[in-house]
């Protein structure tokens, strides 16, 4: 009985059975559970010298990063890199500008690294479908969904933007506000953005809400620095809004801070909401309302998709992440 026996049996990769074997992390409870019985059905026991062996032929996964300034990215890369730490895979880290074409970025790396996998950091397959079509590796996107790109190599791991962008339109509307702004990415660039944009306006325009792109829309990086800027031009250009539903939680608590310093008062003057969920929103004052991604479901998806396209030549999969509201103190409830 050997390892890959053990991987057929079970049918799962090589290198998840050799993360059960030594206790690494990167795997569901279900599948180590299931490996653990054959193991044990076998009386398999690990051989150290062809451990030994195995540590030295180390393979090279490229995850690529969509702004270097990104603290959402660069919590699920810090989480990514410490999963993968005790592998069979070294890991390269590429930050991109966050206005970058990735997929292309990627197709250079392909020939010039010769990595066996890639995981993508945010990204914007439906911009760029073109160019990750060409993508020749399995390769995963953890953040985004890329349903649209013909490639059987390309997986994606995401919360639905759609869902959880249309529960935050709700929420606010159930607070009484109806004139809403919202700050967010470059709707050209960025189908992350786009998506969350149409699915919130979506429910604005079903219950009747007037909304008006040129003045109630600003576009920002993802960055505390964005925030603040976007805020002031939102309130700039739409001094009665009572709320703003910002795409990310920096931008959120950019906005916050410019708000303060132009006089307005969060959330009794302006009612403020973020996205992702970070650590800092509950440190923050007031406390952030926002939409809480996942971090560690979805990375361990996405290794666990990545690893099978590797070891076991399988096709893509598109995999929805639940999201969780998270109800701060940034959001006051209007009087009628």
């Amino acid at each position: 009985m050997t390892i890959k026996d053990i991987a057929k049996e079970c049918g799962v990769g090589l290198g998840t059975v050799s993360r059960v074997v030594n206790d690494q992390a990167g795997v569901s409870i279900a599948t180590r559970e299931k490996v653990q019985a054959v193991i044990k059905k076998y009386g398999f026991v690990l051989n150290q010298n062809a451990k030994l062996l195995k540590a030295q032929d180390r393979h090279t996964i490229v995850v690529l990063v969509k702004g270097s300034s990104s603290i959402w990215l660069n919590s699920l890369l810090e989480c990514i890199q410490n999963r993968l730490l005790s592998s069979p895979y070294t890991v390269d880290v590429v930050f991109l500008d966050e206005y970058e074409n990735e997929a292309l970025q990627a197709c250079k790396i392909f020939y010039e690294w010769k990595p066996v996998g890639m995981i993508f950091l945010g990204g914007a397959p439906d911009v760029y479908k073109e160019d990750f079509e060409k993508v020749q590796i399995p390769c995963v996107i953890i953040s985004n969904q890329a349903h649209s790109v013909d490639n059987e190599n390309l997986s994606s791991v995401s919360t639905d933007d759609c869902d959880s962008s249309a529960y935050m339109a709700k929420y606010l509307l159930e607070n009484g506000h109806t004139s809403i702004g919202i700050i967010g990415g470059d709707l050209k660039s960025s189908d992350l953005s786009r998506r969350r944009y149409d699915n919130f306006k979506k429910v604005l325009d079903d219950n009747g809400i007037a909304f008006n792109h040129e003045t109630q829309y600003a576009t920002a990086k993802y960055s505390f620095e964005g925030g603040a800027a976007a805020a002031k031009v939102l309130m700039q250009r739409s001094p009665k809004i009572t709320a703003i539903f910002t795409m990310s939680d920096v931008m959120a608590i950019g906005a916050i801070r410019s708000l303060k310093d132009m006089g307005y008062s969060v959330p009794d003057d302006v009612s403020i909401t973020g996205f992702d969920g970070l650590d800092l929103s509950e440190y923050v004052c007031p406390r952030l309302t926002t939409i809480k991604q996942q971090k560690e479901l979805l990375v361990q998806q996405g290794i666990e998709v990545l690893l099978d396209g590797i070891e076991l030549h399988k096709q893509c999969e598109h995999i929805f992440v639940p999201f969780e509201f998270i109800e701060g103190e940034s959001v006051c409830k209007l009087k009628k």
